[in-house]
């Protein structure tokens, strides 16, 4: 089996170990982080790459709590300006390695700058563990290549530190939710990868449009990189009411200009404007992907539908990752591409 997919499918039983270590073993450290992030005066998510994709979830997870004072920067913007920097926020860092180039000179700077911080990691041992004031050890294995299984496994801790805000003990329905989401997507991984195997549109695909709203939209950014990172294909991001003014055109005008555009709609927010503009969009290019909750009628060429077990929005990313992973790696199969090769690997930390 290809290392990637193995990954990808290596992730469902891994979630369930962080998820148990979280709740168990590493639970005075997570109670001892979420209380820092209570009295914070601001919380300041920061990574590069696709940890800082893995922390959108735990982003739209504090907004979704009430929380306003938290924000989501690259680590390279935070470095370029550190007089926007507040002495009293609390600084959380998140990287599968720690050793990203950003992220460990970041974390030098704030620990020589006694500013408090967070290292989310799966390397302890790294840079910027070590710099770090506290640290969360993800215990997740690490992936062969990039992140796969650590993208979702880092989003669960992220996902954990915020449902532990104002708790003296873990949220034992969220727990049982997401053991049962888990051992959903373990017992049907290979039936979803069937069902995107059968897509027919990734071999003449020149590059993909996908469309969502709301946290939809962050979940899209981690897809959008596994897609141009696996299967070197262009992948663009908006909202789909954004796209309706303006970008639309590069769907209305296929048949007059040479490109192949596919497009995506990860449909976590319909209403009936969202269906007008989907329709209008299949209507012009019957060659669609559809994914969105179980139990909806939908319109697409291709649709897959995904449950979220009564799971609070940021958590179904989890379970869309698996999705977006495998998607990315068909895509890479369609075009000829093994999965995981990649030209310059000088920006992979191992």
């Amino acid at each position: 089996m290809n290392v990637l997919l193995q990954n990808i499918f290596e992730q469902p039983l891994e979630l369930k170990k962080v998820l148990d270590d979280l709740a168990g073993p590493k639970l005075e450290c997570v109670k001892q982080i979420s209380g820092l992030m209570q009295i914070a005066d601001e919380i300041v998510l920061t990574s590069m790459g696709s940890a800082f994709y893995s922390l959108m979830p735990m982003y739209e997870a504090l907004k979704a709590t009430g929380y306003e004072r938290a924000s989501l920067v690259e680590t390279a913007d935070l470095i370029q300006h550190p007089e926007r920097m507040n002495k009293n926020a609390l600084y959380i860092l998140m990287s599968r390695s720690g050793e990203s180039r950003e992220v460990a000179d970041f974390s030098k700077y704030l620990k020589e700058n006694q500013y408090c911080s967070v290292a989310i990691t799966m390397t302890p041992d790294s840079t910027m563990g070590k710099n770090c004031t506290y640290m969360l050890h993800d215990i997740a294995s690490y992936d062969a290549i990039v992140c796969i299984k650590a993208y979702s496994s880092m989003a669960l801790c992220g996902l954990f530190l915020v449902s532990m805000l104002e708790r003296k003990e873990p949220d034992e329905r969220l727990i049982g939710k997401l053991h049962q989401a888990f051992d959903w997507m373990e017992a049907e991984k290979e039936t979803i990868f069937t069902q995107i195997q059968g897509i027919p549109y990734f071999e003449k695909t020149d590059s993909f449009y996908m469309l969502s709203r709301g946290f939809g939209i962050n979940m899209l950014r981690s897809g959008s990189l596994w897609v141009e990172e696996t299967a070197k294909t262009m992948s663009n991001i908006m909202s789909i009411d954004n796209f309706y003014h303006g970008p639309m055109e590069i769907i209305r005008s296929h048949a007059i200009v040479k490109p192949v555009t596919t497009p995506v709609l990860l449909d976590v927010l319909p209403d009936a404007r969202s269906e007008m503009i989907w329709g209008k969009i299949n209507a012009a290019v019957p060659d669609s992907i559809y994914i969105g909750k179980e139990g909806k009628k939908a319109e697409g060429g291709v649709c897959l539908f995904y449950p979220n077990f009564d799971l609070p929005d940021a958590y179904t990313t989890l379970i869309i990752a698996l999705y977006l992973q495998l998607f990315s790696y068909q895509c890479a199969v369609c075009k000829g591409i093994e999965p995981g090769t990649f030209y310059d690997e000088g920006w992979i930390v191992q």
